[in-house]
């Protein structure tokens, strides 16, 4: 069931495990997290006040958000109101831009993008996740918290993640709604309160100023066009909440309930999928989560560099996959079709039917924290 390995790819393409040999399509793979790369001579300027070149897609990127987002949001407040606008404006920038500037402030939050030692790159290093981030549905300030303070720190534990997903049944649709629902509406007090406990005050502090200056900005748009406000910030909270919860779900979906706090064993990746080349690599995620600060742009080739990783601690890799495709399929019982992309790099070897039995066996609950 491994992939088919193209003679005719580069040799870096190619990671071996034993007698396995794994085709990664994703190491030189073209990128299209950005639509139009920003002029000549802009690029010379960026270059000298980014931290690592390798991030420009990242910074072109940006530059597209705040160039067609930021205007559409004025044309919509000053517009007549219109929900007929509101959905318009929604698919338009949500279509064309939320799974790509998800990770973008994702990649952002962990390594800064700009140099921290010039004030403009100090500034811009702010634009994703206190300006842009509002308008994806994201409060103010607060996804570093969530992300890189909570997530990564506690790594999927139940009752010290508050979007662990290892306390779940997690091919239970009933059960992913309850999971959505406890983040959407419990994170405006569990987020700060969490900062709080761990000692981290000036976070507790950004987070609920956060949660309340993105408040005030929704009130006053709502004075001036009621629709428009429902438009750009209440129905995209809604939306990206359901997004980032389902990607999470599925990120994690399968959680060893035997061994739940082993990075190989709480994710998974899903390689050799055009998802890679809009995300970043976010389908490497299992790399992620054993050094979430490895740059974006290496971890195919970190992958590749530990395949036996994933032979010793029976490590899952998808392939062709990407991650909605995974939750997707486990929600609809089709663990079948799923255990067919599975990638063997040196895991205990099995057949299709012990495969199956082994992604039903991740799925159920994490009964204690400690385990």
């Amino acid at each position: 069931m491994k992939p088919i390995l193209e003679d005719t790819r580069p040799p870096n393409h190619v990671g071996t495990c034993g007698d396995e040999d794994v085709c990664c399509l994703d190491v030189d793979a073209a990128r299209h997290e950005y639509i139009v790369p920003p002029s000549a001579l802009l690029i010379q300027r960026l270059r000298l006040i980014v931290a690592d070149e390798r991030d420009l897609p990242l910074v072109y990127l940006l530059i597209n958000v705040t160039a067609t987002v930021v205007p559409l949001v004025m044309v919509l407040i000053l517009s007549t109101p219109s929900h007929a606008y509101g959905i318009a404006y929604l698919a338009t920038v949500f279509g064309l831009y939320l799974q790509r500037f998800m990770l973008a402030l994702h990649y952002g939050t962990h390594v800064a993008v700009f140099r921290n030692d010039l004030f403009i790159g100090r500034t811009l290093n702010a634009l994703a996740p206190m300006v842009l981030a509002p308008l994806f549905g994201i409060p103010s300030g607060v996804y570093a918290l969530h992300h890189a303070v909570m997530h990564h720190v506690e790594n999927n534990k139940v009752g010290k993640d508050l979007s662990s997903t290892a306390g779940f049944q997690r091919d239970s649709v009933l059960a992913f709604l309850a999971y959505w629902l406890r983040f959407t509406i419990g994170s405006c007090v569990e987020l700060p309160m969490y900062a709080w406990k761990q000692k981290r005050y000036s976070m507790a502090a950004q987070c609920a100023l956060g949660f309340a200056g993105t408040f005030a900005a929704y009130s006053f748009t709502a004075r001036m066009n009621s629709v428009a406000a429902l438009w750009i910030f209440v129905v995209p909270y809604f939306v990206s909440s359901l997004a980032l919860m389902f990607g999470n779900w599925s990120q994690h979906i399968f959680v060893d309930p035997d061994k739940p706090h082993c990075n190989y064993r709480l994710s998974y990746c899903a390689i050799n999928h055009s998802d890679n080349q809009y995300t970043f690599n976010d389908g490497y995620h299992t790399v992620h989560h054993v050094n979430s600060r490895v740059h974006w742009s290496e971890l195919p080739s970190k992958f590749l560099a530990s395949l036996d990783d994933y032979a010793e601690n029976d490590g899952l890799i998808f392939t062709g996959v990407g991650f909605f495709d995974v939750g997707i399929a486990v929600m609809r019982g089709n663990l079948d079709w799923l255990a067919d992309k599975y990638v063997h790099v040196g895991q205990p070897s099995r057949s299709k039917e012990e495969i199956i039995a082994l992604l039903r066996h991740r799925l159920r609950p994490v009964r204690t924290q400690s385990a």
